[in-house]
């Protein structure tokens, strides 16, 4: 993937960074302007001014008044007509000279003057004011004004939502970042609403998602108990990472990067860099030592899938809409499975994936397109599940025996389904398993399935008269944990609920790419998503979780069918 170059900028502003990455500047910016004895100084100068600004309070206040006095009895005499003037003059001096000639009389007029000072020279610039900026009053207010319609009820004693309502009649806690942008907003609403239907929430995270942005994403905590909602705008994740070599054990797999609290590390990736002034190319999928030009490294959140042995979490369903980057997310995993020595089979009826840059690859079994091919395929991989199984079992069997049914196993598909191309990595194949079970060596490496759309591969053995190959995907998926197998299963959006339970059950790691339906996160992550995303997602954006962890945001990285033939 190619990025964008970057608009030049003008001679001023290069000529302003070359004069500020200059040696004398900065020499005299870290030697002088931050000298630690400067920088003490200034620090003990501004303290000393607050304390005297704190200690002459009192006297700033009573000048203030006095200056506010002054005008206004300036005012006064501009303003008044001069006959009541000179009266309401002649009148005050009379009562000045009187109050004067008494014993206490001019402590009394000091102290009159002293106090209506005080009060004129008050602070009433925020008197009766929110004490949030004008642009923060609209925008809460909007969001507000937007509830409304939803979240308003006559019943409520509280009336948190009302027409014509101000916005500190239920929302309690909000915050806004540096750059002046909403990031979190808590809400109360009335006990009536009906907070438990997916439909009554959905309407107000619409209404929310539509009053701050909807280019934004959104975690929604709804406390049912409290009649509380917590919604928290999500920084907008990193895109356009290109497959590479992550630094990660052997037991882990990559498969995008999620925010930092989602996440219990972060590793170092290679990013495109948005200041290099060319366009940047996917980076080879290859151990370097040096930083390709127009990339960076960035420490960033990777949403780690483990495969142990057992694992508890050893199948994968991957499910998203037309050009959301499902392939490509095959792709990757692919590529960490090939670079560790790991057999793979993939099966593409739908032939959309572009896997034909496989074909030759070493540890590659082979990549069937036909129906009929794939069927034989699946049949193959049901034997051998059963081989490793008992491999792993440590079950004795003799020389014999192992020589007549481990080129079974592996022969059906190359016979049935193989180009010659892919003959001769199924023969290496067979005669690596022959080898371990007769010398009783170590396990063989692992083994994983890809099916690139599983329902288009139903409707092709339906066509044929075939079983249907959820139950064979099912039943190995069962027994392919303590085999050192891998199922990977991918399928639209719109056909989860076609899967039968069975497999679905199977396949505890789940990924959704694009925008889902209630229905769809349902049937995937147990309930409604409470993460809003934007009406537009990147390619490979989605949603993750791995067993029964937490639904996680997902970027999954961009692998090209090129890399995939790379060396």
């Amino acid at each position: 993937m190619t990025q964008a170059a970057r608009t030049a900028d003008s001679m001023w502003t290069r000529l302003g960074r070359v004069v500020a990455e200059s040696a004398p500047v900065v020499w005299f910016n870290d030697s002088v302007l931050h000298h630690p004895h400067i920088t003490r100084g200034r620090g003990m100068a501004q303290d000393g001014w607050s304390r005297v600004l704190d200690i002459c309070y009192p006297l700033i206040v009573l000048l203030r008044g006095t200056r506010r006095g002054a005008a206004q009895l300036g005012a006064w005499w501009k303003d008044a007509p001069k006959d009541k003037r000179r009266l309401q003059t002649v009148i005050a001096l009379v009562c000045l000279i009187g109050v004067g000639l008494l014993k206490f009389g001019p402590l009394l007029l000091i102290l009159a003057f002293l106090g209506a000072a005080a009060w004129l020279g008050r602070d009433t610039s925020r008197k009766g004011a929110d004490p949030e900026s004008p642009e923060h009053v609209g925008r809460l207010q909007a969001i507000y004004n937007g509830l409304v319609p939803y979240l308003q009820n006559g019943d409520d004693p509280d009336q948190h939502f009302k027409p014509g309502g101000g916005y500190r009649d239920a929302f309690t806690a909000w915050e806004f970042d540096e750059q002046d942008r909403l990031i979190r907003l808590r809400m109360d609403y009335s006990e009536y609403f009906r907070d438990g239907e997916a439909d009554s929430r959905a309407k107000v995270e619409r209404a929310l998602e539509g009053k701050i942005g909807h280019a934004n994403e959104y975690l929604y905590a709804w406390d049912e108990e409290g009649n509380h909602l917590d919604v928290r705008i999500l920084p907008p994740l990193p895109d356009g990472i290109a497959a590479q070599p992550w630094p990660v054990a052997d037991i882990e797999f990559v498969l995008g990067v999620t925010d930092p609290g989602s996440a219990g590390r972060l590793i170092p990736m290679l990013v495109a860099d948005p200041e290099a002034g060319e366009d940047t190319l996917t980076p080879q999928a290859a151990a370097r030592e040096e930083v390709p030009p127009g990339f960076k490294v960035a420490q960033l959140a990777p949403v780690i899938w483990r495969l142990g042995t057992p694992s508890t979490n050893p199948h994968l369903l991957l499910t998203g809409g037309p050009g959301t980057g499902k392939s490509t997310a095959v792709r990757s995993l692919l590529g960490q499975a090939l670079a560790r020595g790991h057999r793979i089979a993939v099966i593409d009826t739908d032939q959309t994936a572009e896997y034909g840059a496989l074909a030759g690859r070493p540890n590659v079994l082979r990549i069937t397109e036909e129906p009929a091919d794939s069927l034989d395929l699946l049949d193959w991989f049901g034997l051998e599940i059963e081989r490793r199984a008992e491999q792993a079992r440590g079950v004795a069997t003799t020389p014999d025996a192992g020589s007549d049914a481990a080129p079974e196993l592996v022969s059906r598909p190359t016979d049935s389904a193989a180009p010659d191309a892919d003959a001769q990595p199924d023969r290496e194949a067979t005669a690596s398993g022959i080898s371990d079970i007769e010398r009783g060596q170590a396990a063989e490496p692992p083994l994983w399935l890809f099916v690139d759309d599983l329902p288009e591969l139903c409707a092709a053995a339906a066509r044929l008269g075939r079983p249907d190959p959820q139950d064979t995907l099912a039943v190995l998926a069962r027994k392919a944990r303590f085999a050192r197998t891998t199922l990977v299963v991918t399928a639209r959006v719109d056909q989860v609920a076609a899967l039968r339970p069975a497999l679905r059950n199977q396949l505890t790691s789940r990924i959704a790419l694009g925008k889902v339906d209630p229905v769809t996160s349902t049937l995937l992550f147990g309930g409604t998503l409470e993460l809003g995303g934007a009406q537009v997602m990147p390619q490979g954006r989605g949603y993750a979780r791995i067993g029964s962890g937490p639904v996680i945001r997902l970027q999954t990285p961009y692998a090209p069918a090129l890399a995939l033939s790379a060396a």
